[in-house]
């Protein structure tokens, strides 16, 4: 039986907009067990950035309870949750936030340099992770060389050099042509077959259809959690 590595508990998220109370979220109930590919959707508005700032310790819950891997995220200070991000947690965005005078192995270096592996196995764990998304042969070109799927797969092998316990994607394929879409989604299932835990932020029912499992939010409420037991299946294509 799997473990649970994500539980929220009544989670609650309050905005203090000027004499008003914005609620984002309303009192959420989840679990995320170790090794899913969960895919969080919704409008704007609906909550679902929101439930991704609290999965991702970029904030705090105004009530309830959050546990990640088992560690409750409320009774943490700032630079715990900072330690939590850097180690436990892989981000990947829809900008993909390459420094551009910077290689792709420095960019996937770049997170270690808050982490407790020594400095003389940056260079072989960000290779790894560079060979593990396709690009072990471009490990000295700069963001400018490589293609938007590329860069995408750089930022991919990035949140994977700490071997944090889950991937958070941002609407990854929001800035790609539909095809380099498919390539980064084929990627996130390869990676997801391999025991990696993936929650992906989403607006587009296509995409969320390579997850398992989609968790749709609306006005700060969880109002559907369903099961897909066949998921669409991505085809990596020509890497070019």
């Amino acid at each position: 039986m799997s473990e649970v590595l994500i539980s929220v508990q009544q989670a609650k998220k309050v905005y203090q907009m000027g004499e008003e109370q914005v609620w984002a979220l309303k009192g959420v109930d989840l679990q995320i067990e170790q090794g899913e590919f969960v895919a969080i959707m919704g409008s704007s508005g609906s909550g679902k950035s929101t439930m991704m700032n609290l999965l991702g310790c970029l904030d705090v819950a105004s009530e309830g309870r959050i546990f990640l891997d088992g560690v409750e995220l409320s009774k943490l200070d700032k630079n715990q949750l900072a330690t939590i991000r850097n180690q436990r947690i892989g981000f990947v965005f829809q900008q993909f936030n390459l420094l551009p005078r910077t290689t792709a192995l420095d960019n996937v270096t770049l997170p270690l340099l808050y982490s407790q592996v020594p400095e003389s196995e940056w260079p072989q764990r960000a290779r790894e992770c560079l060979d593990l998304v396709g690009l072990g042969e471009r490990l000295h070109h700069h963001p400018s060389q490589l293609s938007g799927g590329q860069q995408q797969r750089v930022a991919i092998a990035r949140a994977l050099v700490n071997k944090p316990v889950m991937i958070l994607a941002d609407e990854p394929t929001g800035a790609l042509d539909t095809q380099t879409g498919l390539e980064v989604m084929a990627l996130f299932q390869q990676l997801n077959r391999q025991g990696k835990t993936i929650i992906l932020v989403t607006h587009e029912p296509d995409i969320a259809e390579f997850a398992s499992r989609t968790l749709t939010f609306r006005d700060g409420e969880l109002v559907a959690d369903e099961t897909n037991p066949n998921p669409r299946q991505a085809t990596m294509g020509e890497q070019v």
